[in-house]
């Protein structure tokens, strides 16, 4: 545990590329604009780290070659490895933007050290975090193919780093940015006007507005979410990041999007 506050902010695959195309495609100008809402809201009172979807780098292919379902030959290894290259390369676009923006951004690769077992995170190396945390840098840590104990190969859904992250640095909440202003009464495609649901305690509840996303997603959705952070015990601000100013907002303490409050 550092001596010092820490935020942990997510910012959704969907924002940062173009979710549904069939190819790698960065969203350079809103990587831009949420950089430099990240450069204004820095501030000496506390340490930030953050977490990005894969979008249309990571989701696609995984999709087509359902490598999170276990490696059984030589064609799986490169996509596996594909992959890998595939988020890394978002990841090194994302960091130099904000790097553009003054943003001590430092690429951090979560597959580097991360072990699942069935699909599950069982352990990560968060202690060099805390390290890059603690002398002021802004580590930027990625949705990844990582390797599985039982099945060789599984996705860490940066879904799930965040509350990971967020309950071994005991923070007060975690900020998860998505391309909806919060989790809808209806579904936000055909009601995106209607009021959004403030608070949620329990999954429970949770279950009586959740489906599934919009898009080609094979960490889980907004569904999973929700369910990693009370799976962690961690409580979550699911906001719309797609809005100019929001980054801004919540990192200034804004009470904006739905609450998780396991």
């Amino acid at each position: 545990m550092l001596d010092v506050d820490i935020k942990l902010q997510k910012i959704g695959g969907s924002v940062i590329t173009e979710r549904t195309s069939n190819r790698p495609e960065p969203r350079l100008e809103e990587m831009k604009r949420i950089a430099k809402e990240i450069s204004e809201g820095l501030s000496e009172d506390y340490s930030l780290a953050l977490v990005h979807g894969g979008g249309s780098h990571g989701h696609q292919i995984v999709d087509e070659t359902e490598i999170d379902k276990g490696i059984d030959s030589v064609e799986d290894l490169m996509s596996f490895s594909i992959t890998q290259s595939q988020m890394d390369e978002l990841n090194y676009t994302f960091t130099n933007v904000l790097q553009g923006e003054d943003v001590p951004a430092f690429s951090t690769q979560p597959s580097a050290s991360a072990i699942m077992k069935d699909g599950k995170l069982e352990n990560m190396d968060y202690e060099a975090v805390g390290g890059l945390l603690g002398e002021g840098l802004v580590p930027v840590l990625y949705g990844v193919p990582a390797y599985d104990t039982e099945k060789g190969c599984s996705i860490l859904s940066g879904d799930e780093i965040l509350p990971y992250l967020g309950d071994k640095f005991e923070v007060e909440e975690v900020l998860h940015g998505t391309n909806v202003r919060g989790i809808y009464p209806e579904d936000p495609k055909d009601f995106e006007n209607d009021d959004i649901v403030d608070r949620i305690d329990s999954m429970d509840e949770a279950k009586n507005y959740l489906g599934g996303s919009q898009y080609t997603d094979v960490t889980g959705g907004m569904r999973k979410k929700v369910e990693y952070l009370f799976e962690y015990g961690v409580p979550g601000r699911i906001f719309d990041a797609t809005e100019s100013g929001n980054v801004r907002k919540v990192l200034d303490g804004e009470d904006l999007g739905t609450y998780i409050s396991p």
